[in-house]
This record gives C-alpha cells, structure tokens and sequence, in this order.
C-alpha cells in the first residue's frame, strides 16, 4: 500500500542525526587558510528522516511554520533569526546533492520525502544549519547507494551552504560534525579530491580527555544571524585588510599552539588559549551587544571564554 503521496509506510525510513559544534581554537580561521580546534556537543542534535517515495517532497517542521501572531512578532523573529529556515537548508543540501550525482554520471536515486526535526539553538554559534545540511547528505548517500568519502562529506555541505543559500562559511563546522569528537583540523594546503572536485584540508582527532572541564552557556535573546559579520570579514579579508589577514595567522597560530597543550595534558594552557582566541577575535571587530555580553559575564567571574565555548580558570 501507497499513501497519496506516494509513500510506503512498510518501508523503514532512512534517519540521520547531526550534533552541534563549538569552535574551540583558531575559529574563524578556517575560511582564511587558517586552523581550527572544534569539539562535536551531542547534547543537541538536528536529525533527518528520508523515505522513499514517487517525486521530491520537504516537509517542513512546525517549528518553521510561517505564521505569527502580529507585525512586530513576525519582526522580531526576522530580526532575530533571519528569513532562513530549516526547509531551506534542506532544500539546498538536496538539491547540491543531485548536483554530485550529475557530475559523477551516477544515475541512481529514486523519489524521495524528507523530514526534520532539530534541537539545536538558532543562530547561537553550535552549527544547526550545518547539521541539518549534513544530515540530509547522509540521508541521501544511504538512499542512492553513493559512498562519499568522510573527508570530501563536509565540503559538499559547505557548498549547500555557499552555493545555494548564498552564506559566507569556512569547513570548520562541517568537519566537527562529520567526525564527531574533537578535531583538529589544518586548512592551510587544501587538496582537491579528482573525483568530486572539492577542496578538503587535513583533519584528525584528538584526545578530549585532555580538554579542561567545560562549559556551554547561550542565550536565545542573543540569537543573530551570523551572515553579515562574516560578509564584511570575507570583504576586508579580499581587499588585503592588514589587521583582518594579521589577525588570522595569529589565530592560526593559537590552534598549533592548543593542539600541542592538548599533546603535553597541558589543560591550564589550553584555557588560556581559549582566552586568547578571544582578544584575537576582538579585533576582527565586535559581534552582537548581547552575544559579547555573554563572554564579559564568563570573564568577570575568572573564566577563559569565546563564542560558542566556555572554560573555567
């Protein structure tokens, strides 16, 4: 039996689920040849169901339904979390996918319907776009029976992203969530893959034994879309900004210097490195009031603190 749409409820769905992330070392440096130190949280997760079917369908969640209560409801929304949602991130993984399937002449992939559902905080820094994006790829490897391999994964999400939904983004947050764990990642000489035609670095995991103890505060109130900060960091980056470019290899520079503490059990060292990344950060210009705030409240308590991961002294 067929449902209307075409699907059949006897055959089990395809379901992926993606973590967040935290960008612990070198963040944002990832875009700019630099290097980068992130952890998986799987404490939050976005996941994507797949089930076979006749045409293409997206089901949107209820949680991107597009109805508001009033005009300054709808506003403050926007303003808070952009005009994305999960549909379109979706959509776009999707539709970048059956791009690799025509680049590869590879022919099979039937029907499908996807479905989603995500627990991961909007627009606070742990990567639920990505994670939707990524969930979807696997969802849909599984469905047409391609294997791509785990390091060219993150750089065909990166392209949902940059291609089809227009956002400025590094691979940094796509290799943390395709790894999972904690991983160093090293941007600096990007290989292309022959096969695919991406660019990927050189990832591997580290130990998070030798993290120091943790901690991981948002605030939905300081929701941002992430867009236009790193719109103007890519533009003053193009046009040879000297502190933008400086700044970056100094960042760089933090991630070699934590994975080498990570190595030694140097914990107090890597704490203040997180700190450092942070002054660093700084001088790529100020984020969002509320978003800065959250750090000044870490540091005034004796913290080491940057966006999206906190530490204790």
């Amino acid at each position: 039996m067929r449902l209307a749409s075409g699907i059949d409820p006897e055959e089990p769905p395809i379901v992926c689920s993606i973590p967040a992330r935290v960008g612990l070392l070198g963040n944002p440096s990832d875009g700019y040849g630099g290097r980068t130190i992130g952890l998986a949280v799987r404490h939050f997760e976005a996941t994507v169901s797949l089930q076979p079917c006749r045409g293409i369908q997206i089901m949107p969640s209820a949680a991107d339904a597009l109805d508001w209560g009033s005009p300054g409801e709808f506003a403050r929304h926007i303003d808070r979390y952009g005009v994305g949602n999960g549909a379109q991130a979706v959509a776009a993984a999707a539709r970048t996918f059956l791009d690799v399937l025509d680049s590869l002449e590879y022919g099979r992939c039937d029907g499908f319907s996807l479905s989603y559902a995500t627990t991961i905080p909007r627009q606070v820094g742990l990567a639920g776009s990505s994670a939707l994006i990524l969930a979807t790829l696997m969802c849909l490897e599984e469905h047409s029976g391609l294997s791509i391999p785990r390091d060219v994964l993150p750089s065909i999400a990166l392209a949902a992203e940059v291609e089809q939904l227009g956002i400025a983004a590094g691979l940094q947050d796509r290799v943390v969530q395709t790894y999972g764990g904690l991983v160093a990642m090293d941007f600096s000489e990007l290989e292309v893959d022959a096969r695919f035609g991406v660019r990927r670095g050189t990832y591997r995991h580290l130990d998070p034994a030798n993290l120091p103890p943790l901690f991981l505060a948002y605030s939905l109130d300081a929701a941002e879309p992430s867009g236009i900060y790193h719109q103007s960091l890519r533009h003053r980056f193009d046009h040879g900004d000297a502190v933008v470019r400086s700044t970056m290899r100094q960042l760089a520079g933090v991630a070699v210097e934590g994975e080498a503490a990570l190595r030694w059990g140097n914990a107090d060292r890597f704490s203040e490195l997180i700190g450092r990344n942070m002054e660093l950060r700084r001088l790529l210009g100020t984020a969002a009031p509320k978003q800065e705030a959250l750090v000044d409240i870490a540091e005034s308590l004796g913290a080491f603190a940057t966006f999206a991961a906190r530490v204790a002294q």
